[in-house]
């Protein structure tokens, strides 16, 4: 693959896909390079669900989410798919107090609960005196079908999307940079990285330092009646104190209906840090840990894994985004284990970077 580009997008991820189609739509000629196939589980995009949340106990992270539903909403528009369900958000513990603070500064509804309040309303157990904020605008966006719709957007409005081609290397040019591939060279006016876990190797080459750590994370889903139903649960109580998994700050237990496959469960920032070329089995320690917990909260629940997987997490040291230019290089890792829901404002703020780049 010999040509030339406007615009080079490396990885086929939930940001990737977001910023070619932004890039797409006004009128950029981009081409999207994918080392497997879209939707694949190596990264960190795959499955049917992840947790939608304005719930944040930082007034930025709220704003911020707020964006991104806009942007939701404007491609839900367009494909004809409801891509974010919204049956409300449950956070519980410690962060309760300043997520509600947080809310309440940016105008958004939610109410403060009891446990005992929280458990008349929903099958879930909740200590009598646990704070509990629910917010009626979180939920689930449906990942494996906002993937696509990404896709299928970005191909409509003209980006090519080339699946099986892996990016061995870039190479900074006098007008522009170079895109090895296995089959040839790309040379494109810039470049954006979103190649998650990935990204670092690449960009190390051009003395770009990115500051991140890709860890393994184990995903449990379980037996649940009438699970897409419930409001997905952020536990902040319980963390690996335990001594299982490791632990790190913003640590904190999930559970959330995944379409089709019943109640996805977890411990959030608990996965050994990984290399993403290596393949492993879940931990059996997450496996343990994801089912005590969904014992303990949902008594309705089977707490015999349907199933385990794995998801790869790209973490900056306080859970933040690198969206930044790097002259033609622009560097897009947006994860942390919660980047999956921002992805239409990162995908546009990669693109105006990347636009800027290529003047």
């Amino acid at each position: 693959m010999t040509r030339d580009a406007d615009i080079v997008v490396v990885g086929a991820g939930v940001s990737g896909l977001a910023t070619a189609r932004a890039l797409a739509v006004a009128g950029r000629d981009v081409v999207v390079l994918e080392q497997f196939a879209v939707g694949n589980d190596r990264g960190s995009s795959h499955g049917t669900s992840r947790i939608f949340r304005l719930a944040y106990p930082d007034e930025r992270w709220v704003r911020l989410a707020q964006s991104a539903l806009a942007g939701w909403r404007e491609l839900e528009a367009e494909c004809g798919l409801e891509l974010i369900v919204q049956m409300g958000g449950l956070d519980i513990g410690h962060a309760a107090s300043e997520t509600a603070g947080a809310l309440s500064s940016c105008g958004i509804p939610f109410e403060l609960l009891t446990g005992t309040d929280a458990s008349a309303r929903w099958p879930i157990a909740f200590h009598p005196d646990e704070q509990v904020v629910f917010q009626p605008d979180g939920g689930i966006a449906r990942a494996n079908l906002a993937l696509t719709a990404l896709a299928d957007s970005a191909r409509a409005a003209g980006a090519e999307v080339h699946e099986q081609t892996w990016v061995a290397a870039l190479g900074l040019l006098e007008a522009g940079v170079g895109v090895s591939t296995g089959s040839g060279t790309i040379t494109a006016a810039a470049v954006v990285v979103t190649s998650g876990a990935w990204a670092e190797r690449l960009l190390a080459p051009l003395g770009i330092e990115l500051p991140v750590v890709p860890t393994r994370e184990t995903v449990s889903y379980f037996a649940l009646p009438a699970v897409e139903e419930l409001p997905p649960v952020i536990d902040w109580t319980a963390t690996a104190s335990d001594g299982r998994g490791v632990v790190r700050p913003g640590q904190a237990s999930y559970g959330l209906p995944a379409p089709g496959l019943g109640l996805k469960a977890g411990l959030h920032h608990s996965g050994p840090v990984a290399d993403p070329d290596e393949q492993a089995a879940p931990e059996v320690n997450g496996v343990r840990w994801a089912i005590e917990w969904v014992a303990h909260r949902y008594p309705e629940a089977d707490p015999s894994p349907l199933a385990t997987e794995t998801c790869l997490y790209t973490n900056t040291a306080d859970e933040s985004f690198v969206l930044e230019r790097h002259g033609r290089v622009i560097v897009g890792s947006a994860c942390s284990g919660h980047g999956f829901k921002f992805a239409p404002v990162v995908g546009q703020t990669l693109a105006a970077l990347a636009s800027e780049a290529a003047k």
